[in-house]
């Protein structure tokens, strides 16, 4: 992660269409796979390898090269989502802090073995299910807490590009989310449905808790990676 980190800090940010993905062999437990999706999964295109090509460098070049077309085409659909349509989709939600089934979701593996016409269905669905969110009133798209998250019109996408976090998962997902690259600046303004103050338990991008209940905040400002503003 650390060197993954130096190599992202290089650039300020990262426009559409730039990709991050990562290829493993197929690890030997599930264990093992839990602890790459726990660090990359959020951030990287995870992919996997047969172990039948451990320690066969040309088999294992070629495979690559012939599933790297259809990654490809998986990628433009996702980044079709998650960046042009980044108002309307669930794909680019802090998962931390947005409580609802569609969140504990997408922190699985969720496209896995999908081909582009299935993906295409899995992301149509998700968008569907996400609309049901929708709080025409407030404006904004309601969480199992009463949270509205409104997402943030392309003039108030400034300030911080991506916020960085305190490590370096978050740094990585501040710039990319499942593979692509997110919109400089996009958050979700919140607020809650049912007080004029916040007084609920936010998780920040390192994992922590921060109780609003003292702070008297009508709203706060949370970007992908969960990165709160203001800070506290």
């Amino acid at each position: 992660m650390d060197a993954l980190v130096r190599e992202l800090a290089k650039a300020e940010c990262h426009s559409e269409p730039a990709r991050l993905s990562l290829w493993l062999y197929e690890p030997e437990s599930a264990d093992q796979f839990r602890a790459v999706w726990k660090a990359f999964g959020h951030s990287a295109w995870v992919e996997t390898v047969p172990r039948s090509l451990v320690n066969k460098i040309v088999p294992t070049r070629e495979y690559v090269e012939d599933r790297i077309n259809l990654v490809r085409s998986l990628l433009h659909e996702v980044s079709t989502a998650a960046y042009a349509n980044r108002k309307t989709s669930p794909l680019p939600l802090p998962l931390r802090n947005f409580n609802s089934p569609i969140t504990t979701e997408l922190k699985s593996y969720w496209y896995n073995d999908l081909d582009s016409e299935k993906l295409s269905k899995q992301i149509k669905s998700l968008r569907m299910r996400f609309r049901q969110s929708r709080d025409k009133t407030l404006d904004g798209y309601k969480d199992d807490k009463a949270l509205i998250f409104k997402p943030a019109k392309d003039n108030e996408c400034h300030g911080i590009a991506h916020p960085t976090g305190s490590g370096g998962k978050a740094f990585a997902c501040g710039r990319f989310r499942y593979g692509v690259a997110l919109f400089p600046g996009f958050h979700y303004d919140v607020t809650s449905a049912k007080s004029p103050t916040l007084k609920v338990d936010l998780e920040t991008s390192s994992g922590s808790v921060r109780s609003l209940k003292g702070e008297k905040r009508s709203y706060i400002n949370i970007f992908p990676n969960d990165h709160l503003l203001p800070e506290k």
